[in-house]
């Protein structure tokens, strides 16, 4: 009975522990429909956690996979269209996860240790992924590059870096950096405030608080000076003025309140006769004065004026014809009347030197003169006749100046108007030679 006893415990036992053992493997067993294989790839130079076959794959906390393997591969990168090396990593993860085109895997290291792992971050929500699809990968910021980036920053050597840019904004002797544009502020700063010290020194004349304290002293003195004329004891104060002032004002007005009480009656008599003047301008002169402003009114002075303003208005038009004829026919008798001018000129001065020689020897109108006095006669005729070339060769010059004088300094003369001047002078300085010939030759001068 023992010995069946305890082969029963025994018996008993080991269906527990199978019972036990059965339900383990069911609880620790892969839920779902199976694994699924599936392929991340990540460029290689971005991929710095180690991954080794084995390695779980994990979502959510939970474990949903392991790696397979892991080996470098050239293949297409879609972004740029080029080829390059890439790290590509096998794993097995639940199918009942349904893993999606976008969705995202990164690779984590452990702080401690060499084997890494892959987390699936995101699903995704395109489409479903079919099984060995090709999936790209999210590298993930893991140690190594964050110590890398850190180096990266820290190298003093690149102008780009954190540190370069950094002790560039902390250079005190550069102008432009942050660092030398603190102390230019607070330079400026000291110089403000220095100003401001030196303004507030009461000591100094020219500084604000002084100002500030002679204001402050004139000020006084004129509230003093204003306290002064308000104090009505004083009598030259201007209160004292005032109410001096107001109380002869007080009895202008009562005396002419008094005196128009005595005068009413005659100041009513000045009015009543103001009013009948006002009436008799108005009525008489006024209307009268109106008559004579009215243009309607042939006989009024106004309407005289009017008719008087016409007419100078027409005369003053006859003027102007008048002297747009005469101007017409100066225009158009130039060359004549220039021509009678020079020839006036010329009889007048013929008729001069006849009455010279009348006036020195008035004996030749009754006289028959000898050869002697022929001769004679003949030198003062070429004498005569040279002073005469000389002066119409001064009245060329003199008309040329006056012409000159009169076109202005800066007007130009007409070329026709030059081409005759310049011939009349040619002309009367020949006469001029030919005249000084004659004399020379009557003198006997060669």
């Amino acid at each position: 009975m023992p010995a069946e006893r305890n082969a029963f415990k025994l018996g008993l036992t080991m269906i527990v522990f199978c019972a036990l053992f059965v339900g383990i493997l069911v609880f620790f067993a892969p839920r779902g429909g199976g694994d699924v294989t599936y392929q991340v790839r990540f460029p290689h130079h971005a991929l710095t956690t180690v991954l080794k076959p084995g390695g779980l794959v994990r979502c959510g906390g939970d474990t949903v996979g392991t790696i397979d393997a892991l080996e470098l591969q050239e293949m297409k990168d879609p972004s740029t269209g080029t080829t390059g090396l890439f790290s590509v990593v096998a794993f097995r993860a639940d199918s009942k996860l349904g893993l999606r085109r976008d969705c995202r895997i990164t690779p984590v290291g452990p702080l401690l240790g060499e084997g890494g792992q892959l987390v699936i971050q995101d699903r995704g929500d395109g489409d479903p992924l079919p099984p060995g699809s090709l999936i790209e990968g999210n590298p993930g910021a893991d140690l190594t590059n964050l110590m890398q980036t850190l180096a990266d920053q820290l190298n003093a050597k690149d102008p780009t870096s954190l540190l370069a840019m950094v002790r560039m904004q902390l250079d005190s002797g550069d102008p432009k950096s942050m660092l030398g544009k603190i102390l230019r502020s607070l330079d400026d700063i000291n110089a403000v405030t220095a100003s401001l010290s030196q303004q507030f020194d009461h000591r100094e004349k020219e500084t604000l608080v002084a100002k500030l304290h002679g204001i402050m002293d004139n000020i006084n003195e004129a509230t003093s000076l204003l306290r002064d004329q308000m104090d009505q004891t004083k009598d030259a104060a201007a209160m004292a003025k005032i109410n001096r002032m107001l109380d002869t004002l007080q009895g202008g007005l009562r005396t002419a309140v008094t005196l128009l009480n005595d005068n009413r009656e005659p100041l009513n008599e000045t009015i009543a006769s103001i009013r009948n003047t006002s009436r008799i301008l108005e009525k008489d002169i006024a209307e009268r004065i109106a008559q004579q402003l009215d243009v309607s009114n042939q006989a009024s002075l106004m309407a005289k004026v009017h008719v008087s303003i016409d007419r100078l208005g027409r005369s003053l038009a006859d003027m102007n014809a008048i002297t747009g004829a005469a101007r017409e026919v100066v225009v158009l008798n130039k060359e004549q009347l220039s021509g009678m001018i020079s020839n006036f000129k010329e009889t007048s001065d013929h008729l001069k030197g006849a009455a010279l020689d009348i006036r020195r020897s008035p004996w030749r109108l009754f006289y028959q003169p000898t050869m002697d006095e022929v001769a004679e006669a003949n030198v003062f005729d070429a004498a005569r006749a040279f002073s005469e070339a000389a002066t119409r060769l001064n009245d060329a010059a003199a008309r040329v100046q006056a012409i000159q004088a009169a076109s202005g300094p800066q007007a130009p003369l007409p070329d026709e108007q030059l081409n005759r001047i310049r011939d009349q002078i040619e002309q009367t300085f020949n006469d001029f030679t030919k005249a000084e010939a004659a004399l020379w030759k009557e003198l006997k001068i060669k």
